[in-house]
Parts: structure tokens; C-alpha cells; sequence
């Protein structure tokens, strides 16, 4: 069998209680994200962190997170990090990772520690979008 990651639309992603959980945005998608919460009468707090990144201060659910329905309401304009999550990218080191906190990845965890370098497969959706960050930064 072929181990494939499928989101279980399991809250975690979308709910932060700590400044290492804030997600990280690129500076044209602090604009947006700006732009889009303006119309909805939110206000949005972003940290810079490099000339590329900025955290994204975010105390309890994402803002654009329907609790009810357990969906994005900005889906085809959410950030980078949220259409790769569960990978997370380590801004300073480059590293990726694979969050513990999704539902999927902690029930699949014995199999993810198994696999090795096959994990590009596993979430290839996320892994070709952590691929075009990368690209991204380097041009």
C-alpha cells in the first residue's frame, strides 16, 4: 500500500497558541492577506523576520478558519505555508519538517519514521509547493 497523505480538516493547522506555531508568510502575501481581512473588518499583526518572511501573529484560530464548517474561507489565496502544511520549512536553516500536530501525520507516524527519503511522495502536493518556496527565494 502507498502511503498518502489526506488532511483530515482536524482544526490543528489552523489553531496557534504559541509564537513557534505562527505561520510564516512571504511579504506579497502579507499585502493580501491585508487586503483580505480589511474587507472583513479584521486586523492582522505580521513580525518581520528576514527581508523575505514575516510571522504571522495569530492568538487562537486563523482568522479566515471557519470553525463550523472546518474549512478555509480563503482557500485559493492562503498563504504558502498553510497549502504546505503539515510541512514546515525552517526559515533559517532551510530544513523541512513534518508537524506532529496534524492528525494524519501522529497516526501515520510509525510509517513516516519508515520511509526515509520517499516522504516527497507521501505529501507530494505539499512537497511541489515547499519546492517552489524554495525556488522562489533563491531567484
Amino acid at each position: 500500500m502507498v502511503l498518502r497523505f489526506e488532511c483530515y480538516h482536524c482544526l490543528h493547522c489552523c489553531f496557534f497558541s504559541t509564537p513557534v506555531d505562527y505561520p510564516v508568510v512571504l511579504r506579497e502575501e502579507v499585502n493580501r492577506l491585508k487586503d483580505l481581512a480589511s474587507k472583513r473588518g479584521i486586523l492582522l499583526n505580521f513580525i518581520q523576520v528576514t527581508s523575505d518572511f514575516y510571522l504571522w501573529i495569530i492568538d487562537g484560530f486563523c482568522p479566515f478558519y471557519d470553525l463550523r464548517r472546518r474549512r478555509c474561507t480563503i482557500h485559493e489565496l492562503k498563504p504558502i505555508s498553510c497549502k504546505m502544511f503539515p510541512l514546515l520549512i525552517n526559515i533559517e536553516t532551510g530544513e523541512v519538517s513534518v508537524s506532529s500536530a496534524c492528525d494524519w501525520v501522529a497516526g501515520h507516524i510509525d510509517e513516516l519514521m519508515n520511509i526515509g527519503d520517499s516522504i516527497s511522495n507521501v505529501f507530494q502536493n505539499e512537497f511541489r509547493v515547499a519546492l517552489n518556496l524554495f525556488r522562489r527565494i533563491k531567484a
